[in-house]
């Protein structure tokens, strides 16, 4: 094939592939929410074979589009991720894909471009908030890509963002967790929006359902920093990232604290099984379970802050 009926084949992404986001956050993706203060979003796509072509890798976005006084929109990436899916494609072939994108940042970068009332963020017409999944297409130039606008959920309140950056020895992302496991091991990341004095970290594992009665959320296990033995016990020492610090522990505005934690006990075949999940491998690949790490920030005089991660059951 020579250069120009190269460049003929692959002139736009859409005549290799289509692309379609069927869902956001287990609902319909044009009626889907996201809030400002999410860390994640979980969706699915579809991806069609226009012409033989061989697929290279999924890629999410969460983009931000602000207009500025001269109607020019701009967009910028809060959060984004890519997992490598090679697979050569017939023309008609069709590919269903669940994502997780962790990690995303939209209340940074709304600061960062001056917007500071969350709540007039939510109605302004000057801010978009769009979810986007593109397919890498091996040799095309213009990977096919599909969009859908989000609402702008409210900003929960809370004096810091805790993340959970690390599951399992992985990046969130792409973390898994083998559902006959005892033990869960993690990362977080508390940041600090203004100065503000830290109390404690914690951490639970849940089980999210959609049983023949209903759904169903049941908390598994979880654990805490720092460990409390006895009533009144304080200045205890633990580890954030392998330096010893001691709590309470005192931030300034945009510090970062890393904090690993291990929890054990973890037995996710027996709730599983109380509801309906015989089998515990049933729930490997299901849409109806999702494993849930919940963390939180407790913060002295200043509330707590929650974080929400889904990570795949294997």
């Amino acid at each position: 094939m020579g250069i120009f009926d190269k460049i003929k084949k692959f002139a736009t992404g859409a005549s290799t592939a289509n692309v379609v986001i069927t869902s956001i956050n287990g609902g319909e993706p044009d009626k889907a929410t996201v809030a400002i203060s999410d860390t994640s979003v979980r969706g699915h796509m579809r991806v069609t074979a226009q012409q033989d072509c061989t697929m290279l890798a999924m890629k999410y976005d969460v983009m931000l589009k602000t207009q500025s006084d001269d109607g020019h929109w701009s967009s910028i990436s809060t959060g984004t991720s890519k997992i490598l899916e090679r697979r050569d494609m017939k023309t008609g072939d069709v590919f269903e894909h669940d994502w997780i994108l962790n990690g995303i940042d939209i209340e940074t970068y709304l600061r960062n471009q001056s917007f500071t009332d969350f709540e007039a963020v939510r109605s302004n017409p000057k801010v978009k908030l769009i979810v986007r999944c593109t397919a890498d297409v091996e040799g095309s130039p213009f990977d096919p890509d599909a969009e859908v606008e989000v609402n702008i959920g409210r900003n929960a309140a809370g004096p810091c963002k805790i993340e959970t950056t690390v599951v399992e020895g992985n990046p969130a992302s792409i973390a898994s967790f083998p559902v006959t496991d005892s033990v869960c091991k993690g990362t977080v990341v508390v940041t600090a929006k203004s100065g503000c004095v830290l109390t404690a970290t914690r951490y639970e594992l849940w089980l999210e359902m959609n049983t023949p009665t209903g759904p169903v959320e049941t908390l598994c296990a979880k654990d805490q920093h720092p460990e409390i033995k006895a009533e009144g016990l304080a200045g205890m020492s633990v580890s954030f990232g392998g330096t010893n610090i001691t709590f309470p522990h005192a931030m300034t505005q945009g510090e970062k604290a890393t904090q690993t934690w291990s929890i054990r006990s973890i037995d996710l075949t027996g709730v599983l099984a109380a509801n309906g999940f015989a089998n515990p491998r049933d729930a490997v690949d299901n849409p109806a379970v999702k494993f849930i790490v919940r963390t939180f920030a407790d913060v002295e005089n200043g509330g707590v802050s929650s974080g929400r991660t889904e990570v795949k059951l294997v």
